[in-house]
This record gives C-alpha cells, structure tokens and sequence, in this order.
C-alpha cells in the first residue's frame, strides 16, 4: 500500500513538473521570437508606422519576418499596440481592428515580462482571435522598439504539441520514479524480512515468557490448594469424625452431645469453605461426567451464608470437556457474584442439554441490579465472561432488574 501511494504521488507530481516545463518551453519559445526575431524587424519608424496602420510600414515588416515564424506549434501571430489594436497578424483580416486587451495582456503590457491564457480561461478572448483553432495557448510577450513604442507580440501554441513535449520531459521523470522506487523496495526488502523475521522471534519469546509465567503460576496455585488439602483440610476432616464419635458415646450429658453436634457441624460448614476455596485457587480439571460435583462445589458455600442452593445437570455427557469448563467458568462467575452481592436466599443453577445446544442457567431471587448500576467488580466480571463465551462461540445473556433478581444464562452448540 506504501509503495502504491508513494508511486501515484511521485507520478502525479512528475505529471505536474512535466506541465509546468512544457509551458515553460513554450514561453521561452516566444520570448525568444518576441526578442530575437520581431523586436530586431522594428526600427523605430516601423514601429510607429505599424500603431499607425502605415501600409508601407506593414509590407516591410511582413517582408523581413517572412519565413521566420513558421514553426510546427506557433499556430497564430499577433502584434497588439497598447491600445488594443492588432498592428499585425498572420490573418490579415484581422489587421487594424481594435478587440482591446485581456487584463493579463494589459498586466504584461504595463509590467513587462510574458504571460499566457489557457483556451478556456476566464480571462476572455475575442471569438474572431481564437476562431479556428482548438487546444490552443496564448503566450504573449513585451517589445519595445529603440523609440519607446511599446507593443505585444502574441502567439497561439498548440496544446496537443505541449503535451508531447509534456509526455517527452515526463518519460524520464517516469523512469527515476519507477527506478527509484524499485531501488528503495530492494533495499528495504531485506530490511523488512530481518525486522519481520525479529518481531516473530520477539513474539515467540513473549509468548514463551507469558507461558512460562502461567504454567508457573499454575504449579503454585497447585502447590497452596494441595498443601490446603493435604494438611489443613484433612486435620479438619479428621477432627470432624473424632468430634462425631465422641458425640455418640452413650454416657455424655445431652447437653456435651448437643455442644459436640454444633462443633461438627461447624468444622463441615468450615470444610465445604476451604473446598470451595481450593476451587478458586485452583479451578479443577473440568470432565463433562464430573460437571455435577463440580458445581456442587460452587454452590457449598451457600449453605454458610444461610441460602438455599440447587443443582440440577441433565444430557451434559453429551458435551465436550472444553464446553463442560466453560459452564464451569461462567456458573463460577456468576455464583460468585450471587453470593457476594445478591442478598439472595435461593440460587438455582440448572445444566441441560438437547444434544445440539447445551444450556446453563444460573437464577437467584436476590436484589438484582440496573445494568448501568452494576457494582464495578459485577461489570469487570460480566464483561469478562462476555468475552471468554464470545471467543468459545456461544451466546450469553444476563437478565436482571432492581428488587426482581438475577439470571445468568449460557447458550453454547454441542459439537457433534
């Protein structure tokens, strides 16, 4: 794309210089016939016989210049007093008629120096000056005989001719362009193949680096959630047993056996947080047969908080187990956020599935929530999992209302 828009610039700009010297030429044209050939051919008594319409004046003159205005792209001469009037033509019809001066033939006239009008300016020229020709320019250019007369000599070149000499300087122009570019483009190419062989390898390092940094910080979360299990976990497990055995001894007081219930039951409640916590640490390896237990494992902190959670999983053996952990990651969400915000006392997540679609719902009957009210956390979330459905090619739709709660669901094709 660079190359294509350096290549019509440059040729646009070369078509422009190549314009501006072809008329450049064409005016050097005439001042060279205005200085070299007519301005020499006026004595001073000429001069002034020919403003005066002298007959004898203008047979001389036609005499002496006879032959050296004939060029292939001067298609018309004309000689203008400061007046208006043409003293001289190669149209002698057109002599001794006064059509008066344009403004930029009176500016030259007043200024000196050589001006032009392009056929088709706004400047105007007679009709009976230009009739007959087409395509044309006026170039016109300031005398002065050795008596001071002051007079315009015009010419009408052909603009056919100017563009071949326009076609004739932009060759070469052409030539440096297109050269130039392929030059720079071989140059540039090697260029580009290091740089570009650079940026992958850059990428390929960041990337091995960011892997590097996730599988180590996967090893981590495992190391902690296993630690958790294995220690603190099981000498919580342990203590749970201990404490219910004790509770069932036939000679405690129903007061200690009631006291040892409530301590049992509390260190389970305790156990079900930390598996849920492990669960956060580090998210199990997801199988569609086991997606039940996992999300039971979502839920196990509800009991804790007072509320009342369900889980029903229906047809999703039919379910991939990368399908399977993405129900997993949005229920987890979407959980979470109930739990945290909703104020709910019911949370309902339901798993099914059609073998063509799998389907997650997640409905609390908790506060809810306006869309543009959502706390920060909840939209971050939100967009998150927005993003991860997205990128899995599923669709999910989150439908909420203040007071009326929340439903979060989950729509993803089954693959076959």
């Amino acid at each position: 794309m660079t190359l294509v828009i350096l290549t019509l610039g440059t040729n646009i700009l070369a078509t422009q210089a190549a314009n501006r010297e072809a008329l450049a030429e064409a005016q050097t044209i005439n001042e060279v016939l205005a200085t070299s050939v007519v301005n020499p051919a006026l004595p001073s008594g000429m001069a002034m016989g020919l403003v005066k319409g002298n007959a004898g004046s203008l047979d001389r003159f036609d005499r002496i210049i006879a032959g050296r205005l004939d060029l292939d792209s001067l298609k018309r001469t004309y000689i203008w007093s400061e007046q208006g009037v043409v003293v001289y033509s190669d149209r002698t019809e057109l002599i001794g008629r006064d059509f008066g001066l344009t403004p930029e033939q009176q500016r030259v006239f007043d200024e000196g120096g050589t001006g032009q009008l392009v056929e088709g300016d706004p400047s105007t020229t007679a009709p009976a000056l230009t009739a007959g020709t087409d395509n044309i320019v006026q170039i016109f250019t300031r005398i002065e005989a050795p008596n001071g007369t002051k007079l315009l000599f015009e010419g009408y070149y052909s603009l056919d001719g100017i563009e071949q000499r326009r076609q004739q300087i932009y060759e070469p122009f052409n030539f440096i362009t297109v050269g130039a570019l392929v030059l720079l483009l071989l140059l540039v190419a090697p260029i580009l193949v290091v740089l570009t062989r650079q940026v992958k390898v850059a990428a390929f390092e960041r990337e091995r680096l960011l892997r590097g940094g996730l599988e180590a910080s996967d090893a981590e979360r495992r190391r902690i959630a296993r630690d958790l299990h294995d220690g603190v976990v099981q000498d919580l497990a342990g203590t749970s047993f201990s404490i219910a055995a004790a509770a069932r001894e036939p000679d405690l007081s129903p007061n200690v056996k009631t006291s040892l219930m409530s301590a049992n039951q509390a260190i389970r409640d305790t156990l079900k947080s930390l598996r849920a916590l492990l669960a956060e640490i580090h998210p199990p390896e997801i199988h569609a047969d086991r997606l039940a237990a996992a999300l039971a494992d979502l839920t196990a902190p509800a009991s804790a908080l007072g509320i009342q959670a369900s889980i029903s999983v229906e047809g999703a053996e039919t379910a991939t187990d990368q399908q399977a952990a993405l129900v997993w990651r949005v229920a987890q969400e979407a959980v979470r956020n109930a739990l945290r915000h909703a104020q709910a006392s019911t949370i309902a997540v339901t798993v099914r599935s059609d073998g063509k679609v799998l389907v997650l719902e997640v409905v609390d009957d908790g506060i809810g929530f306006a869309a543009d009210a959502a706390p920060a956390s909840d939209r971050y979330g939100l967009r998150g999992m927005t993003s991860l459905v997205k990128d899995s090619g599923g669709r999910l739709r989150v439908d909420s209302a203040a007071g009326e709660g929340t439903a979060v669901r989950l729509e993803v094709a089954v693959d076959e």
